[in-house]
């Protein structure tokens, strides 16, 4: 029941509801006390155990029906009386293996029961892919019983044979009664087989919609993730930014609960033994040296223009869902001027934000020199040795004024400058990119083009952060 219990959890991570080494331990004590009897109350004991949104919900409902569903096999309807005569003449006693048996008798919950042992033994929750599931229909066919169950048709067929006339029999009609029993159990056996077979491939089917959902999800996250922004199909967008959440979710539960640990600070030994004169000495009252945390600032300053605002996208919808880890996170756009698109992300939904911004400062040539300028007027006095600034283009200007006497500055007053462009490290410098000219100036400056290079970006952001803290 262990490895059953396990199986589910699996098929719950598999169906996006996030199962923790906490949960997992809540959901064990949860199922023994309420045992194993009771379906329903199986059911709605572990969903509050382990889901808690509400599509977590509806996740986890629709994979604890598939999981433990009833795996009784589909009843048939018999072919006329003249099959069902037949079958019922046949004996089970004549059956030699315990697979001939069941199917013989049409033992359809021990049919059942036997698959779903034989699926266990062969491992049937590793199936990952599609074209495996021939692989493991036979294999559990196999360990069921198949190979002593096709030598016995192969001998009844034998035996059919020889009762026919002319089949080697002696006298006409000796041994045709026995030929001819021997020729309706292997027809008998030869259907249930096929039937078996069906079964069992249906079987592997569900299976394979438990475990190997989680696979397909996995590899179709890994390609979005490695694939470059500006290439997405819009189809691909919403998948993304689902996938953006969930990492963006992972970096605050890590950080913030660093955050938490480094809040409580170093025991402070003279206040902790003034405090504990009353107890003799013992320390049951701690006192704790407090430091004021002061969160890093953010600054984004991001290009609009063209295939580089897919990447400006996803960006701000990591550092605004990040809020509780990173404070002051303040965003800028600009193409051929700049301005503050804060309260753009602040008040409507990414989508919305960027089809405003892009609405404000999108679709004009780019030209970083006068963006440098807007920034320097309306927000240079803001920046301190807490910010950290980061800029994200392509730095290609079309022949202005790059003036890289701003980034100079920028990079004298900030904590740090990070430059990310799109672009692969051979277009820089190319054509009218001034990257090498901005270079000097900038703290780190590394390309930027797929969401594994955001996720790393953000993550080396917040661990700089947490060791300021």
């Amino acid at each position: 029941m262990e490895r059953t219990f396990t199986n589910f959890l699996k098929a719950l991570r598999g169906a996006d509801v996030p199962v923790s080494v906490a949960d997992t331990l809540d959901a064990m004590e949860v199922a023994k006390l309420v045992g194993w009897k009771d379906r329903e109350l199986l059911k709605t004991s572990l969903s509050f155990a382990l889901a808690k949104s509400e599509e977590e919900k509806q996740a986890f409902e629709e994979t604890f029906e598939d999981f433990f569903q009833a795996d009784s096999f589909r009843n048939r309807e018999e072919d006329g009386e003249e099959r069902q005569r037949d079958r019922s003449s046949v004996s089970a006693d004549q059956a030699e293996s315990e697979l001939a048996r069941m199917l013989l008798e049409d033992d359809q919950a021990g049919l059942a029961l036997s698959v779903e042992q034989a699926a266990a033994a062969i491992g049937v929750e590793n199936i990952r892919f599609f074209t495996q599931r021939g692989l493991y229909v036979q294999r559990i066919m196999n360990q069921m019983g198949l190979q002593d169950l096709d030598a016995q048709i192969s001998e009844l067929g034998r035996q059919a044979g020889q009762g026919m006339p002319g089949g080697g029999g002696g006298m006409p009609g000796e041994g045709s009664g026995q030929g001819g029993d021997a020729g309706q159990m292997r027809e008998q056996l030869q259907e249930q087989r096929a039937y078996l077979f069906e079964q069992v491939r249906d079987f592997v089917e569900q299976q394979l919609q438990l475990h190997g959902a989680a696979t397909s999800k996995e590899l179709k996250e890994d390609r979005l993730r490695r694939s470059r922004l500006g290439n997405l199909d819009k189809r691909d967008q919403e998948e993304m930014r689902k996938i953006v959440d969930k990492i963006a979710k992972r970096l605050v539960a890590l950080y913030a609960r660093k955050r938490k640990i480094k809040d409580r600070g170093h025991l402070d030994v003279r206040r902790t033994m003034r405090k504990n004169y009353a107890n003799d000495g013992v320390m049951f009252h701690l006192e704790w040296k407090m430091r004021k945390l002061d969160k890093p600032k953010v600054m984004a300053i991001c290009d609009v223009s063209g295939s580089v605002a897919s990447v400006a996208r996803f960006l701000l919808q990591f550092l605004y869902a990040l809020h509780d880890v990173l404070s002051g996170v303040r965003s800028f756009a600009f193409s051929g001027k700049l301005i503050e698109t804060s309260d753009f992300f602040e008040r409507h939904l990414v989508d919305d934000a960027v089809d405003k911004v892009m609405n404000a400062v999108g679709y004009m040539p780019t030209d970083y020199g006068q963006s440098l300028s807007d920034f320097r007027e309306g927000f240079l006095d803001q920046v301190d040795k807490r910010t950290t600034i980061i800029i994200l283009g392509d730095a290609r200007s079309n022949y202005t004024d790059p003036r890289a006497d701003i980034m100079r500055e920028l990079y004298e007053r900030s904590k740090r400058v990070i430059f990310l462009n799109p672009e692969p490290p051979p277009l820089w410098g190319t054509g009218d990119s001034e990257t090498r000219r901005y270079r000097p100036y900038c703290h780190v400056m590394k390309e930027c083009s797929t969401l594994n290079h955001l996720e790393r970006l953000v993550e080396d952001l917040l661990e700089s952060a947490n060791k300021l803290a």
